[in-house]
């Protein structure tokens, strides 16, 4: 198995040891293997909703010697899920943020039994927070990964009784990141400021003015101001 990137390790020490973890649109099947491998898990699910990825990934699996240990399901999102399996974390990674709340209201059923979720979306990361926050999901932990020119923010939430209040600011830039403030969180969002004015400037000038995006673009400045002042 070739060595894994920096962001499927940073996922990788996120995941409590357990009894069985499912990683959702598994694609190599890479965390599940190393999970399997390094004892932090018993068992684990493979899944996708593509055959090809699938087989990629049963391919992976059995060189590996895991097969007895490591299942592939294809499905969409948790839908191949079931309780015999006994799933304690479920690994979601890699994907759009309104898709990775998608598969987490379509498959809400089965997160009943489910104490932890670590996902990594590729943008729209305050709508995955507001989703946790609105379905009684606490975020113990974020990591920003700074790899290929991307800076990715992976996020642990563990299941709680009650919903999870989160200003608007930690929505934005994530309860634990925006206390950690390491440098690579303020060199994103200092590059987030700078983007941000230049495309309010081309609004102002813009022929055609556009009042909703120059107000958006406007107090997203003076939010990410706020944080970097």
């Amino acid at each position: 198995m070739p060595k894994l990137s920096h962001r499927l390790q940073t996922i990788i020490s996120l995941v409590p040891s357990t009894t069985c973890v499912a990683d959702i649109g598994s694609d190599h099947a890479f965390v599940p293997i190393t999970l399997v491998q390094e004892h932090q898990t018993q068992r684990a699910i493979a899944s996708e909703i593509a055959p090809g990825p699938l087989a990629i990934s049963q391919q992976n699996i059995a060189d590996a010697n895991l097969g007895k240990v490591i299942q592939t399901r294809q499905a969409d999102g948790l839908q191949g899920l079931t309780e015999a399996d006994q799933v304690e974390v479920v690994i979601i990674a890699g994907m759009g943020g309104q898709l990775i709340t998608r598969i987490l209201t379509q498959g809400i059923a089965a997160l009943a039994s489910i104490s932890c979720l670590i996902l990594e979306a590729n943008n729209d990361e305050p709508q995955v927070r507001l989703w946790l926050s609105q379905h009684h999901w606490q975020i113990t932990a974020e990591c920003l990964v700074q790899e290929d020119g991307h800076i990715y923010e992976i996020i642990r939430a563990e299941k709680v009784e009650q919903a999870v209040f989160l200003t608007s600011q930690e929505l934005l830039f994530g309860p634990k990141l925006l206390a950690e403030r390491s440098s690579v969180f303020l060199n994103k969002w200092r590059d987030k400021l700078q983007r941000t004015k230049f495309m309010y400037q081309n609004l102002q000038h813009a022929q055609k003015q556009e009042p909703a995006k120059i107000a958006w673009a406007q107090q997203r400045i003076q939010e990410i101001e706020e944080v970097l002042k």
